[in-house]
């Protein structure tokens, strides 16, 4: 038996029922592998950064010529054009490379490093580097050229994930918040399998939810936020309401004569650091000549006087454009956007184009989870960030632990957080559902909200409550003190009860700055993290520069004084093998400082606990962290391990940061947020496959960081948006499958198939008799260990 069906009707493939391909794996080490997963990075990007400059250079030749002079109005001209040049020329080379690369995505079995494998790895990779461009406004278009069937009226959000085209079928009227569609997956015998994926019209898949390769969707099914297509037993027509893409917007006619303008007064008020450097720079007679020929905009943007101009553009960018743009958006929340208020039960919600406007805009003004990227500047975690929040109309308590990631409130005067709160990463808060129905969340003191959760509308975290990683709270619904965890049913099971009432109390992270004395080692005050935060991200903007900026400098001495001498296509090749070069060399720097930060540090990690007021483990960690942007300084602004995600070149990344990766390892081929954290408490044996998935060695209750190791074994496969916490084991040959949570100190039995989040006794392979079932529905917190149930808490 290869396949079986799960409760609820869903179809799943364990193994699959079709055949291998014939082709021939070559092996993650071989020459020819290495070469093909080096385009991306050392080709495919610096290409794209040289089209971008070579069309800004031309542009910027022709609005001087026309405008006779070197104002402000022709660099600004320049780059608006280029700008909208390239968010027409990037989507459109991904489709015509999708469909020269690999044609048309078909189904089957294809073996992991073949041919197969990196055609799709190559077009993977060019859809995570070139942009959506001027289709992100009609994704359903978007889609269709790349091959999918999308039905009319449907709506697709920004954020979803949608990959191997030709087998997505998109019904009419289908909603899709923020999840993935990933006909993609992985098997143990070192194969992956594409499956088509059906959705049926009518039917809406919400946040954090993943539809696996093999789903089939019929009309009018609606599955909720962190949910999969496994779980179709869930699917709920009241789920409707958690998709936030069925929300109606403001009429056109008001976006365009209202909240355009404000959006371009934001724009050009965050903007004026960078025009003022730009005037003064445009001022300067470092250059007298006219600029008549491409030669001539060479040499002018060539001239070593303005190197500087050019990195201090990118620093300001980076530090004093997102503080005015956040400004601007406080300013107007407080006087035109006004207080957000609760639906009151006995009526029906507000549906006057006002009110849907005011939603509209304070989402446009503040489009990230880092409040236009100010938090970034302030070390993301500390009271500085409580301060702004504050500003918004959020009501926040004293040391609240903020999460890297940050948090996107839609109407921040629904939120209330209490003292002590500690928050996970990749958390979502909704205050208001589809209808603009809107009701308060209210997290009190002393408790915990964890990694991946959803926190519907109306929910009420209790003091000494723990939200366990990926708990989905029902709408309206009170959480008493007590652990929960993941999501059955559309709602967060309760694993343990606590006795009595809990009083907060102040967590270890408060308790380290409140009482930095009597620490035993030296806290940091908080206006330390945010200087280093800020010159972190100040130095990694000197790093993103720096192989454009080398590349000018070294043609200005090239052909200093020459210039008329070669023709445009000469000097621009020479200033693009410049870049060409440049950007390996940049690589190697970063590479560098990356791994050398990570051991002076961190070290070499050990499991045991690590409390805010006990350990420096947690402060070190944060120091390290806030040098991740040098990372980023590849075209568009990507991470470069995302460059080689699925390659061997990630694999020896990892293992120079202390991690143990067998041979023969398929790592993120579809990426992750994160990556593996602490990879040297990592073990990957031979042959193993870690799709989009999560190794997470670290839990954090209140402050309190407690690590231990991870292992995997041989030809594991943890399939997309998977997680594996801390202390738990992986045996041979075992599988974690889409939306699939082992909790601490638990062990995945060799050949064993789990499902669900947390995920329950699963199906075991023999080789012999085929197939067991295991009582799937059954698992309960009677039935976890007692250690198990003291580990989990927040990420």
């Amino acid at each position: 038996r290869v396949s079986r069906s799960m409760s609820g009707g869903s179809h799943v493939s364990l193994m699959t029922e079709m055949a291998v391909n014939t082709e021939r794996s070559w092996g993650n080490t071989h020459p020819v592998v290495l070469l093909i997963q080096m385009v991306p990075f050392f080709v495919v990007q610096p290409i794209m950064r040289v089209m971008q400059w070579i069309i800004f250079v031309n542009l910027f030749v022709y609005s001087s010529s026309f405008f006779e002079s070197r104002c402000l109005v022709s660099v600004l001209i320049a780059i608006l054009f280029n700008i909208f040049l390239m968010s027409i020329i990037s989507p459109l080379l991904f489709i015509v490379a999708k469909w020269s690369i690999i044609g048309t995505y078909t189904e089957g079995q294809f073996p992991l490093f073949a041919n197969t494998y990196l055609k799709w790895w190559t077009v993977n990779q060019l859809q995570n580097m070139l942009s959506r461009g001027v289709f992100q406004y009609n994704l359903p278009l978007f889609y269709r050229l790349l091959g999918a069937k999308v039905g009319a009226e449907a709506k697709i959000s920004i954020d979803s994930k949608l990959s191997e085209f030709d087998l997505l079928t998109i019904g009419p009227n289908v909603a899709l918040d923020n999840c993935s569609l990933r006909p993609f997956s992985m098997n143990t015998n070192n194969c992956f399998t594409l499956r088509k994926i059906y959705i049926g019209e009518n039917s809406s898949v919400c946040a954090k939810s993943v539809m696996a390769g093999g789903a089939r969707l019929s009309a009018g099914t609606n599955i909720g936020p962190l949910s999969s297509s496994h779980e179709l037993h869930d699917a709920r027509s009241e789920n409707r309401l958690a998709c936030r893409t069925l929300r109606p917007e403001p009429p056109f006619w008001l976006q365009a004569m209202c909240g355009w303008p404000v959006l371009l007064l934001q724009k050009i008020v965050s903007l004026t650091p960078v025009l003022l450097l730009m005037q003064h720079m445009t001022t300067m007679s470092w250059y007298d000549g006219k600029l008549i020929s491409i030669q001539d905009g060479l040499e002018y943007i060539s001239t070593p006087e303005r190197m500087l101009y050019y990195i201090s553009f990118m620093i300001t960018r980076k530090t004093i454009t997102p503080c005015l743009a956040l400004a601007c958006a406080i300013v107007t929340k407080r006087y035109l956007i006004g207080t957000f208020v609760e639906t009151p039960e006995n009526m029906e919600p507000d549906h006057s184009d006002w009110e849907l406007f005011r939603t509209w805009l304070l989402g446009r003004m503040i489009p990230d989870a880092h409040l236009c990227g100010v938090t970034k500047l302030l070390g993301r975690h500390y009271e500085a960030v409580s301060a702004l929040y504050r500003l918004l109309g959020v009501k926040v308590g004293k040391y609240v632990y903020w999460p890297g990631s940050g948090f996107r409130f839609m109407e921040p005067d629904l939120v209330e957080l209490g003292d002590y709160v500690v928050f996970g990463s990749r958390s979502l808060f909704f205050t208001s559902d589809s209808t603009h129905r809107r009701q308060a969340v209210r997290i009190e003191s002393g408790s915990n909200v964890s990694d991946r959760c959803v926190i519907m509308p109306g929910t009420t975290v209790k003091c000494g409550a723990v939200l366990g990683s990926g708990a989905l709270t029902k709408q309206g619904t009170t959480y008493a003190a007590g652990t929960y965890v993941g999501s059955r049913g559309n709602e967060c099971i309760l694993l343990k009860k606590a006795n009595g009432t809990m009083e907060p109390t102040e967590s270890s992270y408060a308790r380290a700055f409140t009482k930095s004395s009597r620490m035993p080692y030296m806290v940091l005050p908080e206006w330390f993290h945010i200087m280093w935060s800020t010159c972190c991200i100040i130095f990694a903007a000197v790093v993103a520069r720096l192989p454009l900026v080398a590349s000018l400098v070294l043609a200005h001495r090239r052909f200093e004084g020459e210039w008329l001498s070669y023709s445009p296509f000469a000097l621009t090749a020479t200033i693009g093998a410049y870049i060409f070069g440049m950007y390996p060399l940049t690589l190697i720097l970063v590479l560098c400082l990356d791994i050398g930060s990570k051991w002076a540090f961190m070290g070499r990690r050990q499991p045991g606990s690590h409390s805010w007021d006990t350990s420096s483990y947690s402060q070190r960690w944060q120091l390290y962290l806030s040098l991740a942007p040098l990372r980023s300084f590849a075209s568009g602004e990507h991470d470069f391990l995302d460059f080689f995600r699925g390659s061997q070149f990630l694999v020896w990344y990892y293992r120079a940061l202390g991690a143990r990766i067998g041979k023969n390892v398929c790592l993120y081929p579809n990426g992750a947020d994160p990556m593996m954290t602490e990879p040297e408490l990592v073990t990957i044996r031979d042959g193993s496959c870690i799709d989009d998935a999560s190794l997470i060695a670290h839990l954090n209750t209140q402050g309190v960081f407690t690590i231990n190791r991870l292992e995997i074994g041989e030809r594991c496969v943890m399939r997309s948006f998977s997680r594996l916490q801390q202390s738990a084991v992986m045996e041979p040959k075992s599988v974690l499958m889409e939306h699939t949570l082992v909790l601490p100190a638990d062990t995945v039995k060799a050949n064993e198939w789990r499902q669900g989040w947390p995920a329950g006794r699963g199906w075991m392979e023999d080789v012999e008799e085929g197939w067991e079932d295991g009582d799937w529905s059954s698992q309960d917190a009677r039935r976890l260990s007692a250690e198990t149930r003291a580990l989990l808490c927040c990420t």
